[in-house]
């Protein structure tokens, strides 16, 4: 009954397309996720660690909308969180007794707390969250929780294409599902990826399961499986891929090795990587004269044998105390009081919930969100909110580089929520709110959608204060020339548009600026862009349909590069993005005797970071990347454990004039390398500044559909100065000319190979 009324109460919010949310339903959806965080990441119950969180923030959002009174939500948000956190205490002035957390012989027992390094939610190294004293914990789809299982797929020919992915599915699960899985690595931002599941196989029948979406243009690798998460057992069988053919029209299949899994070879299935886990095991079955591969929970001493974290591995000097409790304010004249650590034994921590009702809360949240997934659904979206508020509260390490408080951040994102009413608006709802936090690395990703896969065979670029065309990269675009001044798209002045793009795209000035222009003409495949534009000193204006791929597009891009390679009998010239370690190992001999070398970082470097070693005169240790670590929340007793690369001289040493070019799309891994080469003054820096967003990214997936990429480290400079939004500086600052375009020069090349030959 009470899951009928949620559904209704749903109903009447999306129907009644809330644009304005009563002041009553923002308070009450700020305190449950406020209270959402505190539990979610530091009350260290074994109940909290066994809980599905993206779930339960959907459930959980939709439950408190209908508080009427701060009585009637205490009442609520007591009913949601007793079974999980059974020692918290709610209200205006919440009474805490110690005893109620200390167990009758408490020397028995072992300091149970989570001790976050950044923090662990996609099994993103070097990132982790591990409750101390109790058996390891793993993210949603890692080993540790899932039985999988992988191939990895040609991906020649579906870069920028639309793939589907289907699969027979059978499941007989009791705290578990079992899904298809695609994992896309993505070459040109630090190596990132990003999984995608389809929807869960819950049900003891066979059916079908399909997932779809694009192909990124600089897609890298892409790796197919399935999973069973959690307990039970889960039989796949039939797993195939295919491809849109845009020629054709028509689906096309992309080769799977044993899709129908026929071949076995000892006792697995042939073709696939099946990932250890001991707590999985994969059999062949048989569904009539097919066969089936089964995925299995081991369920005996499951959490008993699992490595334990131990205390004496954690080096962290404010290692909070069993017992010790944290009182917050979740709303006005509302106060949380928790426990961030707890007494544990092997078998449970203390005290223990209700188990019946943690149960019964379980099942409620799972048949709940079977029924709600789409950020279409208000409770999709404010439980999307109530995550990543929480995870950018409590761990993003650039505040104070931030335009607007986290407080500010959760007001607006809650009434942009009620304001959408599809999955693409909240996207760019998600987008607006991360604008903000100045970040060079946000990503928001939605799996299946479209919307910028195309454009028009036209690079531009940001000069002289203007919108410019910078290349253009198909022969079908005729008319238009290179330095074109672009004045409108589709009526709309196009600096208006330029700076409506900036306001979704997060980082520095320079990043921004680059961002916004790049992507100025994409949009859905086939549509339309008119382009008015000034030329010769006359105005023009075209339609051309975007029809321009991804693939097509980062390929054109790649032509048009200079090749690496002697350009004079002593002068090399190498793009650091195209450009392999084996071919600079090969040519190392010249370049070490070479008069001058030329490198081109306006781009991510191709895995060459062995250069630096041949201009190293001595070896380095120093730290310029640091992690976060901490055990509480908002920010406090904050400990950086710092890092760095500890590059060592190699030989045959570069002994001639050495000149790196670089600009505002120089991001992550570029300004690494070229941190090297600034700071340790080991080549002259022409350009422009560098993006001014490094340190690995760390990633959190969201009810929807939904990825956001961030980054979770603070980087430097290597003398400790401050690297964030202000970027690598060069030696030697230049900016792009209209003219040098129109003319077909490349000034910054043309800077560099001065230099060099003088």
């Amino acid at each position: 009954m009470r899951f009928l009324l949620l559904l209704c109460l749903l109903l009447q919010f999306v129907s009644a397309g809330h644009t304005q949310p009563p002041a009553r339903q923002i308070r009450n959806i700020e305190a449950f996720t406020r209270l959402f965080g505190y539990i979610r990441h530091f009350h260290p119950s074994d109940e909290a660690a066994s809980i599905n969180w993206n779930q339960f923030a959907v459930y959980g959002a939709l439950q408190v909308l209908k508080a009427s009174s701060d009585e009637e939500l205490v009442k609520i948000l007591s009913n949601l969180f007793m079974p999980i956190a059974p020692s918290i205490q709610l209200g205006p002035e919440p009474q805490f007794s110690p005893a109620s957390i200390t167990p009758p012989k408490p020397r028995e027992y072992k300091n149970i707390f989570w001790f976050h390094t950044g923090v662990g939610i996609n099994d993103r190294r070097p990132y982790s969250s591990k409750r101390i004293n109790r058996p390891i914990e793993a993210a949603t789809g890692s080993s540790e929780r899932s039985g999988l299982f992988t191939q990895v797929i040609d991906i020649t020919g579906l870069r920028g294409k639309q793939i589907r992915i289907e699969g027979k599915m059978k499941a007989n699960v009791t705290d578990g599902s079992g899904y298809l899985r695609i994992k896309i690595y993505k070459a040109g931002a630090a190596g990132l990826s990003y999984n995608i599941d389809s929807e869960p196989a819950k049900k003891n029948e066979w059916a079908v399961y399909r997932l779809s979406g694009m192909v990124d243009k600089n897609a890298r690798q892409m790796i197919l499986g399935g999973m069973l998460e959690g307990t039970g057992s889960v039989w796949f069988d039939d797993i195939k891929i295919f491809a849109y053919d845009q020629v054709l029209k028509q689906w096309e299949p992309v080769p799977v090795n044993n899709g129908d899994f026929e071949t076995w070879s000892n006792a697995l299935p042939a073709n696939w990587n099946i990932a250890p886990a001991k707590r999985y095991k994969y059999t062949m079955a048989t569904v009539g004269n097919n066969k089936v591969l089964s995925v299995a929970s081991e369920n005996a001493g499951m959490e008993r044998n699992r490595p334990v974290v131990n205390i004496n591995a954690v080096n962290y000097k404010h290692i909070p105390a069993p017992g010790t409790t944290l009182r917050k304010s979740i709303a006005k004249n509302i106060d949380v009081i928790f426990p961030i650590a707890l007494y544990g034994t092997a078998d449970h921590t203390f005290p223990v919930a209700d188990s019946a009702k943690l149960n019964a809360l379980k099942k409620e949240i799972t048949a709940f969100y079977q029924q709600h997934k789409t950020a279409g659904n208000l409770a999709v979206r404010l439980g999307a909110i109530a995550i990543a508020w929480n995870v950018f509260k409590h761990f993003f390490p650039y505040w104070e580089d931030a335009s607007k408080s986290a407080d500010e951040f959760l007001n607006e994102a809650i009434k942009k929520s009620f304001a959408d009413t599809t999955p693409l608006e909240f996207k760019q709802t998600l987008l607006k709110l991360t604008e903000p936090l100045n970040d060079g690395h946000m990503r928001v990703g939605l799996w299946g959608d479209t919307t910028h896969a195309y454009s028009v065979p036209l690079l531009l670029a940001w000069v002289e204060g203007q919108v410019v065309v910078d290349q253009v990269l198909d022969s079908s675009i005729s008319g238009i020339k290179r330095g074109a001044v672009i004045t409108a798209l589709n009526g709309k002045d196009v600096m208006d548009i330029y700076k409506d793009r900036m306001s979704y795209i997060s980082g520095s000035p320079q990043w921004k600026s680059y961002a916004a222009v790049s992507t100025l003409l994409d949009g859905s495949r086939y549509t339309t862009v008119e382009i008015s534009y000034r030329q010769d000193g006359a105005l023009h204006r075209q339609k051309w349909e975007r029809s321009f791929g991804d693939a097509q597009y980062y390929n054109s891009l790649n032509r048009l590069k200079k090749p690496s390679g002697k350009i004079e009998d002593d002068l090399f010239y190498l793009d650091m993005s195209t450009v392999l370690q084996d071919s600079i190992d090969k040519w190392m001999p010249e370049l070490a005797k070479a008069r001058g070398i030329i490198c081109d970082f306006r781009g991510h470097p191709e895995s060459n970071n062995d250069f630096i070693d041949h201009l190293l005169k001595e070896e380095e240790d120093t730290k310029w990347l640091f992690t976060p670590q901490t055990a509480y929340p908002d920010q406090e007793n904050i400990e950086f454990k710092g890092s760095g690369w500890n590059m060592k001289p190699k030989k045959p040493q570069v002994t001639g004039k050495v000149v790196f070019i670089t600009d505002s799309r120089a991001i992550s891994l570029s300004e690494s390398y070229l941190g090297f080469i600034k700071d340790f003054k080991l080549a002259t820096i022409i350009g422009q500044p560098s993006a001014g967003a490094n340190g690995d990214v760390n990633t959190v997936n969201l009810p929807g559909g939904y990825t956001i990429i961030w980054t979770g480290m603070v980087a430097k400079n290597h003398d400790g100065s401050k690297h964030h939004l202000t970027g690598i500086v060069p030696d030697l600052p230049m900016e792009r000319t209209i003219k040098g375009i129109r003319e077909g020069r490349d000034e910054f090349f043309d800077k560099a190979l001065k230099l060099v030959s003088e």
